[in-house]
């Protein structure tokens, strides 16, 4: 019996590891991506070993995929300098898009970050505004655009701004934030990638989502 496959970036982060799951969920099989050796007792889970520096990718390993979910990204200080962080979160993140929609590939879902801008003051969100503008010039039958505020989960390695953030925000300023400030609440990372899957491939062109979107679809509101 043939089954849905999807290709996973970053499958082992906050939002990745939960995209993973949902995908499970759904019987959708998963192929993910890593740079480390990685184990699945899971038969719908397979990982796949490769070098993020030499991204030379096979048609094969793309074949019966038709989702991607990038979930990639660091920070300077793991990168060790902004160079290194854009080559996580722009050059990795489009190489691997480019060679999929060569291979195939229908549909694309790439997590930036709510202000990405390419022409923006903030080298974060211009790194984040730059590889949306690479992504949104390759020609997939749907690219998803997801633009969270803070996000809210566990991590491997907690961020101290983040975790002074996630202390502050959901119970402090996020019922203050009203209207079309909305967008600027912090949503968990499990919600997100519950919407990323409901969402991946259900509207053709590029499209944006953000906080309600989230919110909306990670509950199966079409």
């Amino acid at each position: 019996m043939h089954r849905n496959k999807s290709m996973v970036v970053g499958s082992t982060g906050l939002v990745g590891k939960s995209v993973v799951n949902h995908l499970i969920e759904k019987d959708i099989s998963v192929l993910a991506l890593v740079r480390n050796d990685q184990v699945s007792n899971n038969s719908l889970l397979n990982y796949y070993k490769i070098d993020f520096d030499d991204l030379q990718l096979s048609d094969e390993i793309f074949s019966d995929i038709k989702d991607i979910f990038i979930c990639l990204g660091t920070t300077i200080k793991k990168a060790g300098s902004k160079d290194a962080f854009q080559k996580v979160d722009i050059t990795y993140c489009y190489e691997i898009a480019k060679q999929a929609q060569a291979s195939g590939v229908k549909n694309i879902s790439i997590v930036t970050s709510l202000g990405s801008d390419s022409n923006a003051a903030n080298f974060y969100l211009k790194s984040k505004g730059m590889i949306e503008d690479k992504i949104t010039k390759i020609d997939f039958d749907s690219i998803s655009i997801h633009r969270p505020g803070l996000l809210i989960g566990a991590r491997n390695e907690m961020r101290l701004g983040e975790f002074i953030g996630q202390k502050i925000f959901p119970y402090i300023l996020d019922p203050f934030l009203l209207g079309g400030m909305r967008k600027y609440r912090s949503v968990k990372g499990d919600i997100l990638a519950k919407a990323m899957v409901n969402l991946s491939g259900c509207e053709e062109g590029v499209n944006y989502y953000y906080f309600d979107d989230f919110n909306k679809f990670a509950k199966g509101n079409y």
